[in-house]
């Protein structure tokens, strides 16, 4: 007797999680629009106030404050875009980035306290400079760029790749985060964490074609913006906003990448 029940969905190619992922980024565009404008505008205020110092450590901070309620209420914007039924307000995804950013600033403190110890055991050990020694730490910039075309500097190079393939793991843990807090409603933080079991690898490929290829573009051609701009203070201004502009495929695309994976492992009955 044939069963009524359907097979289930084949989980999306790497390639259509890319092909979705920027029709997403194209979708939410016009309506992101205004926020990114503002968002980028807040950026160079945040470079200007932190390079120059005009108005103090206060100046800086509100700055920095107002550039990431801007963040979140892009980035609200875009899900909300993306997502027609999103039930998600502004207080739930800001709480989540900042619940993301405290767990990825110890995580972070801690990998690369341990690099830091290890760093100094290779560099006493290869013999090049003597830590204990008077003035030694004149010494260490020379001593450490010696040392890496060493077997010393080999083990710390990969210790180091290392920490830092942690962290990108853990990142591609957390993907769906942003996405399912604004789909729900609800705070969602390693309460999606089952969901990428075994996706690491297929969201990491994917994300080189929706995170690091746009970030890298955007970060090569403002580099090339600063250095024909100086550093004057009309010129941090405007480095700032056009560091920011040219991240908005970055920016899209990765929140694009968040959606089509939240579909992709369509746990429905988990955030219904």
């Amino acid at each position: 007797m044939e069963s009524n029940t359907s097979p289930p969905a084949a989980s999306p190619s790497i390639p259509d999680l890319i092909v979705e992922a920027w029709r997403l980024a194209a979708k939410s565009a016009l309506p992101a629009l205004p926020w990114l404008v503002l968002l980028s505008l807040m950026g160079g205020f945040y470079k200007w106030a932190l390079n120059t110092g005009a108005g103090g450590t206060m100046l800086t901070l509100a700055a920095l404050v107002v550039l990431f309620l801007a963040g979140v209420q892009a980035s609200l914007t875009i899900y909300r875009a993306m997502i027609p039924d999103a039930k998600g307000a502004f207080m739930a995804l800001m709480h989540m980035n900042l619940a993301i950013y405290l767990a990825f600033f110890f995580v972070s403190f801690f990998i690369f306290f341990f690099v830091g110890i290890f760093g100094v055991v290779m560099l006493q050990l290869s013999g090049l400079v003597d830590l204990a020694a008077e003035g030694a730490d004149q010494q260490i910039p020379a001593a450490l760029a010696g040392m890496m075309s060493t077997p010393y500097g080999w083990a710390l190079s990969i210790v180091y790749a290392t920490g830092l393939g942690g962290l990108a793991f853990l990142a591609l843990r957390l993907l769906l985060t942003g996405a399912a807090t604004v789909k729900t409603g609800r705070v969602m933080v390693f309460r999606t964490w089952r969901w990428t079991k075994g996706d690491a690898v297929r969201f990491g490929t994917a994300s080189l074609a929706t995170h690091v290829l746009p970030f890298l573009v955007g970060y090569v051609a403002n580099l090339a913006i600063v250095s024909l701009a100086g550093q004057g203070e009309i010129a941090l201004f405007a480095t700032g906003v056009t560091g920011l502009l040219l991240q908005a495929p970055f920016i899209l695309a990765g929140h694009g990448l968040a959606v089509a994976a939240l579909r992709a492992v369509n746990p429905a009955s988990d955030i219904a």
